[in-house]
């Protein structure tokens, strides 16, 4: 299960933005993942929950946003998206060009922002 390593870099980067700062808590992750890195979101979430306990992020939220396979025409530069199952996505919808692509996007595995609550500030008089 690879999601526990994903999640324990996350979970690590996250506290490590963090300390030595004025948060008092993490409330929520964002992160951007790629419908090409084999993931399961749900096991993502229970996970993230479980390897964050006792620590500032203890009850933060994660927010998972998938992005789609989309690739690049070598031919045309033209970004289209395809499914790796249907052929007919295969094919260049501005120049026509059979297969003839590079990867764009759907292999992304980033977290995209950290929300947290800050300690109250106290003045002295």
């Amino acid at each position: 299960m690879h999601e526990m390593a994903l999640v324990h870099q996350v979970v690590d980067t996250v506290l490590e933005q963090v300390r030595g700062t004025d948060v008092a808590e993490v409330t929520a992750v964002h992160l951007t993942i790629g419908v090409g890195r084999d993931v399961i979101e749900d096991y993502m979430s229970g996970l993230f929950s479980f390897v964050a306990r006792g620590t500032a992020a203890e009850h933060a939220q994660l927010v998972i946003r998938r992005v789609p396979y989309t690739v690049r025409c070598n031919q045309c530069g033209e970004i289209f998206p395809i499914n790796v199952r249907d052929s007919s996505t295969w094919v260049c919808p501005q120049c026509e060009a059979v297969k003839d692509y590079r990867l764009f996007s759907g292999m992304e595995f980033m977290i995209d922002s950290i929300s947290v609550s800050r300690r109250p500030v106290t003045l002295s008089a």
